[in-house]
C-alpha cells in the first residue's frame, strides 16, 4: 500500500500544471464594529492548508485547486464561521466573525465522506480544541476528554486511561491518531493509549456505531486525534509547552518546531513526562507512578493537488503496576518481596516490581488528492508495539507480547453538483503477535481484516440525508503452544492453547439526517448497526491476568457482536442560551463478557485465582447527555450537564460492568474583555462542581460506589508577547480533597481512593523562528 501511494503521488505531481493556479483572498472583520482581527485562521482541513489573517485583517491562502471545498475561520472569543466555497469560480471572501465563547459550526473530519460542518452530521460528534485539552488538568490524553458528556474512563493510577463512550469501552472503541487506527493491546484492563499527549491538536469524539467508516471494534463510538495546522506558508516557529501537578509531582515539558517552504512541510516533536506516586486523601499510594519518553516527525507536501503527510512516532513508557499488598497489622504497603515500605518510598518516583515497560513505533502515511470536484483518500501506517510486564523480577518481563500491525485505507469521493456526495473505500489490517516472555496468556495469533462500503450524502438549504453500507470479513488464527512441566515452550507435553481458526463476516450501514427548522432549533437522527469481531483474549487466553487478579480462559466459539443504535439530538441556540439534548437505544446482539462460574479457581504457584471465562448473551445500553450553557450578560457563562447511561445483560437479568453512574457538571465562567490593544488577552475565571451519584446496578464480580461531589477551579489568560500569545493556565481538582471511589477506577477494589487535591500550572510558549515576507 506505501508504493501505490508514492506511485499515486509521482502522477499527480507529474500532472500538477493541468491544475488551475487557484488563490483564495479577503479580510476577516468583526460583525458588530467592522474592526480587522488579526491573528484569525483560515483553513481549509480537506486540503490541510490555510493562511492567518494580517495586522489589517487581510489573508492570501496561494496554489489551490478549482474545487469545491470547506474553509474555516476560527479565532479566540469569536464564533466560528464555515462556508463552502468553489474555488474554481471564487477567488475573493470576506468573512464577519460575532464574538461568543461558544465554539459553534466547528468543522469535523470524522463520521463523513468530507470535512462537514457539525450541524450536518447526523453523528454524534463533540469536537475538542486544543486550548481545552491543554488547560483541563489531567494525566494522560484519555484523562483529557473524560469530562465530555457521554465519554468516560476506566483507570488504572494516573497513566492508564481506557476511554468508555455511552458505557462501551475495551475494544468497542477505535482510536485514531494521524489517520491510522491505533492498535496496541487495547483489550488489557491494564493496557493504556500509546499517544503523546501534547501532539494533539484536536480530538473528535464519535458517540455512536461508526463501523461504516471504521470498521469492526468501532461499534461504540471512535475517538479520533488530529494533527496540528501545518506552519503557514514560507514561516519556520514552534512552540514550549510545559506543565506542573503538585499531587504527584508530575511534570511534562514538550517541544516543538515546524516549518513550511513553498509547500514541503515538516515538524518535530519531543515529550518527556514523569509522575512519582500519587496521593489520595489519606496515602501516598505505592508505585504508582510513571515516566513517558516521546518522539515523532512529520515531512509532507501541501500542494495544489492536495496533501501527503508521512508520520514517524516513538512512544516509550515505564508504568509502576499498584498491587496493593498491605501489611495486615499497620495497613501500610508492602513491596514484592514482602518488606515494608517506608513512607519515603511510597511517595517517590523510583519504580518496583511489578511495573510494565510499553514501546510503540509507528509510520505512517496520510495522502488527500484533489480531482476537479472528486477527492481521493489514502492512509496506510505499520505499527510495531512491545509491552513487557516484570511481576517477579525487575530483570525478566514475565508477560512480554509484540505485536506488528499493517493497515491500509482507500476512499474515493465524488461530489456532484455541490450537493451530493457519493463514495467508496476498502480498508485492511494486517496484524501478528508473538509472546517473547515466559508467561503467557494469549496464544501467538495472526490475523487478516478486510472490508468494504459505499456511502452516499444529499444536502438541502435545511436538510441533509445519509447512508450507507459496509461488509467487513476477519480471520484469525491462533497457534497452539505446548509446554513442559516447567512451563516452558517445548515440542510435546501439556496444551496451553490449542490451534484454531475463526472467520467473521458481517454487514454493518447507517441511515441518518439532520434538519435546521430555523436559525435556533437542529434536529438529528441517526440509526446505525455497527460490528465487532472477539479479540484475541476473548477468543484463545489461558492464563493470569497481572493486575486483574484473576485467571481467564477464551471461548473460540465466540461469534461477532452486532449492534443496532437509534439516537437523536434537538439543538437550540439562541444569543442567551445553548442547549443540546443527546438521546439513545442501543441493543447489541451476542454481547460478550466474562463471568466466574460457581465460584471456579485455579491455584498456580500455590496461589487461587478466581477463573473467568468469556461468554456472550444479549444486551441492552440506554441513555442521555443533557447540555445548557446560559450566558445571560456578556462574558458570563453558566455552563451545565447530564449524562446517565443504563445498561443490562438480557441473558442474565444483570447490569454490565464498568458503567459510570449518573453524573452532573456545573461550572460558572467569567471571560473579561479587556480592550483590544491590551496585551492580556481573554483572561478568565472558571468555579465547577462535579456530582455523581451512587452506582449500584453493578455486576456481580463489582462492588457498589457511594456517591460524592469535587469542588473545582481554574484561572487563565492569554498574553501577547511580541507577535505571539502566550497561553498561562492554573487549575484545581477536588479542592476540598475528598474521599471518593469513582465506579470505574480498578483501584477501588484494592481500597484505594482516587486521587486527592491537585494543582496544575501550565503554560505554552509558542516562537517564531523565520518568516520571509
Amino acid at each position: 500500500m506505501i508504493k501505490i501511494q508514492f506511485i499515486l503521488l509521482f502522477i499527480i505531481v507529474l500532472s500538477a500544471p493541468v491544475f488551475a493556479q487557484g488563490v483564495l483572498s479577503g479580510r476577516v472583520t468583526d460583525k458588530e464594529t467592522g474592526e480587522p482581527l488579526p491573528g484569525a485562521t483560515v483553513f481549509i482541513p480537506d486540503l490541510k492548508t490555510g493562511g492567518a489573517t494580517n495586522e489589517k485583517g487581510f489573508y492570501t491562502i496561494r496554489n489551490l485547486p478549482g474545487s469545491q471545498l470547506l474553509v474555516q475561520v476560527s479565532y479566540i472569543g469569536y464564533k466560528a464561521v464555515t462556508a463552502s466555497v468553489d474555488l474554481g469560480k471564487v477567488n475573493k471572501k470576506d468573512f464577519e466573525l460575532s464574538e461568543s465563547a461558544i465554539e459553534a459550526q466547528e468543522v469535523v473530519v470524522s463520521g463523513n465522506a468530507l470535512s462537514s460542518d457539525n450541524s450536518q452530521s447526523s453523528l454524534a460528534i463533540t469536537p475538542i480544541t486544543r486550548n481545552q485539552l491543554f488547560t483541563i488538568p489531567s494525566t494522560n490524553l484519555i484523562n483529557s476528554i473524560a469530562s465530555v458528556p457521554g465519554v468516560s474512563e476506566i483507570t488504572t493510577g494516573g497513566e492508564i486511561s481506557k476511554p468508555v463512550i455511552r458505557g462501551l469501552s475495551y475494544n468497542h472503541i477505535v482510536t485514531l491518531n494521524e489517520g491510522v487506527r491505533q492498535e496496541g493491546s487495547q483489550w488489557g484492563d491494564e493496557h493504556g493509549i500509546e499517544v503523546d499527549q501534547f501532539s494533539a491538536d484536536r480530538i473528535e469524539v464519535l458517540k455512536g456505531p461508526s463501523s461504516l467508516f471504521y470498521g469492526s471494534d468501532a461499534m461504540g463510538g471512535v475517538i479520533n486525534i488530529l494533527e496540528p495546522i501545518p506552519a503557514l506558508m514560507n514561516t519556520v516557529n514552534g512552540e514550549l509547552a510545559s506543565q506542573f501537578s503538585t499531587n504527584e509531582r508530575l511534570y511534562g515539558n514538550s517541544l516543538m518546531i515546524q516549518g513550511n517552504q513553498d509547500g514541503f512541510i515538516w515538524r518535530i516533536r519531543g515529550t518527556y513526562k514523569s509522575a512519582a506516586a500519587f496521593k489520595t486523601p489519606t496515602e501516598y499510594v505505592y508505585n504508582s507512578g510513571f515516566d513517558e519518553k516521546n518522539y515523532s516527525l512529520m515531512l509532507g507536501l501541501n500542494r495544489k493537488w492536495g496533501f501527503s503527510h508521512l508520520h514517524f512516532s516513538a512512544f516509550g513508557s515505564d508504568i509502576g503496576m499498584i498491587g496493593g499488598e498491605r501489611d495486615s497489622i499497620s495497613q501500610h504497603f508492602v513491596d514484592y518481596q514482602g518488606n515494608l515500605v517506608t513512607d519515603k518510598e511510597a511517595s517517590g518516583r523510583k519504580l518496583s516490581v511489578p511495573f510494565q515497560n510499553v514501546s510503540h513505533y509507528k509510520l505512517n502515511d496520510l495522502s488527500n488528492f484533489v480531482f476537479g470536484k472528486n477527492q481521493l483518500r489514502v492512509s496506510a501506517g505499520y505499527q510495531d508495539n512491545e509491552r513487557k510486564e516484570f511481576a517477579d523480577s525487575p530483570d525478566h518481563p514475565g508477560l512480554w507480547f509484540n505485536l506488528k500491525t499493517w493497515t491500509y485505507d482507500l476512499r474515493y469521493t465524488l461530489h456532484f453538483d455541490h450537493t451530493v456526495e457519493v463514495s467508496g473505500g476498502l480498508a485492511g489490517m494486517t496484524q501478528f503477535n508473538r509472546n517473547k516472555g515466559i508467561e503467557f496468556l494469549v496464544p501467538d495469533y495472526d490475523l487478516q481484516d478486510l472490508g468494504g462500503f459505499v456511502y452516499a450524502k444529499k444536502t438541502w438549504e435545511r436538510f441533509t440525508l445519509n447512508l450507507g453500507v459496509r461488509l467487513d470479513h476477519r480471520n484469525i488464527t491462533g497457534k497452539q503452544l505446548v509446554i513442559d512441566s516447567l512451563g516452558h515452550p517445548a515440542s510435546y507435553g501439556k496444551i496451553l492453547f490449542p490451534s484454531f481458526t475463526d472467520d467473521f463476516m458481517a454487514f454493518s450501514g447507517s441511515l441518518g439526517m439532520t434538519f435546521r427548522l430555523n436559525k435556533v432549533l437542529n434536529f438529528k437522527f441517526n440509526i446505525g448497526r455497527g460490528f465487532r469481531a472477539p479479540n484475541i483474549a476473548e477468543l484463545g487466553s489461558n492464563g493470569i491476568h497481572e493486575g486483574t487478579f484473576r485467571y481467564e480462559i477464551g471461548n473460540p466459539l465466540l461469534k461477532p457482536e452486532t449492534s443496532l443504535q437509534v439516537d437523536g439530538e434537538i439543538a437550540v441556540n439562541t444569543k442567551y442560551l445553548n442547549a443540546v439534548f443527546n438521546g439513545y437505544y442501543n441493543m447489541i446482539n451476542n454481547y460478550i463478557y466474562y463471568r466466574n462460574l460457581n465460584g471456579e479457581t485455579k491455584t498456580v504457584n500455590d496461589k487461587t485465582y478466581p477463573v473467568f471465562r468469556y461468554i456472550q448473551g444479549n444486551s441492552v445500553l440506554k441513555g442521555f447527555e443533557f447540555e445548557l450553557d446560559i450566558h445571560p450578560v456578556e462574558g458570563l457563562h453558566l455552563d451545565n450537564n447530564v449524562d446517565y447511561v443504563w445498561a443490562e445483560n438480557q441473558s442474565t437479568g444483570t447490569p454490565l460492568p464498568y458503567i459510570p453512574a449518573l453524573h452532573t457538571q456545573h461550572e460558572i465562567r467569567w471571560t473579561f474583555h479587556p480592550k483590544k490593544r491590551n496585551f492580556i488577552r481573554n483572561p478568565y475565571l472558571e468555579a465547577g462542581l462535579e456530582i455523581h451519584f451512587r452506582q449500584n446496578r453493578v455486576d456481580a464480580f463489582e462492588t457498589t460506589t457511594g456517591g460524592y461531589f469535587l469542588l473545582n477551579a481554574s484561572i487563565g489568560t492569554d498574553i501577547k508577547v511580541g507577535k505571539q500569545q502566550w497561553t498561562l493556565y492554573i487549575g484545581g481538582k477536588n479542592l476540598t480533597d475528598t474521599r471518593y471511589y469513582d465506579h470505574l477506577s480498578r483501584l477501588k477494589d484494592l481500597g484505594i481512593y482516587n486521587m486527592g487535591r491537585n494543582i496544575t500550572a501550565g503554560v505554552i510558549i509558542p516562537f517564531g523562528i523565520y518568516e520571509k515576507r
